[in-house]
């Protein structure tokens, strides 16, 4: 297994993990837990917290606004939230959160969400 994943941002490299110390003052804030939580990783509040959690360990990132500037920085380097939230799913199976399956299991329910929204646009 990887120790960890990696987010380049504006040249930069962010390595991205989740311990456990983190993960448990992640589920602290989320009021559930880290898989549950996973419902609202639509929301860049909640993205931006799973982010802080895992980016914690480099030194640059210290506080929720460090991340939301890495996310800034990401978006006008042509990156999307999509990719953030994707990546963040590899983060929770790099740190042992969730399995390979249950990412798979998630993945292909994305596609499918993404194939019912795009019939709705046409």
């Amino acid at each position: 297994m990887k120790p960890f994943e990696v987010l380049v941002v504006g040249g930069s490299e962010y390595n991205l993990k989740i311990t456990t110390a983190n993960a448990v003052k992640l589920e602290e804030q989320l009021g559930t837990d880290l898989l549950s939580g996973l419902e609202k990783l639509g929301e860049i509040k909640t993205l931006a917290k799973y982010y802080f959690a895992a980016a914690v360990i480099n030194d640059n990132i210290s506080s929720i606004d460090d991340v939301y500037q890495l996310f800034d920085d990401y978006i006008v380097g042509g990156g999307t939230y999509e990719e953030l939230q994707r990546l963040m799913i590899e983060v929770l199976v790099t740190s042992g959160i969730m399995t390979k399956q249950v990412y798979d299991a998630s993945k292909k329910a994305r596609e499918k969400q993404l194939e019912a929204f795009k019939k709705l646009l046409n």
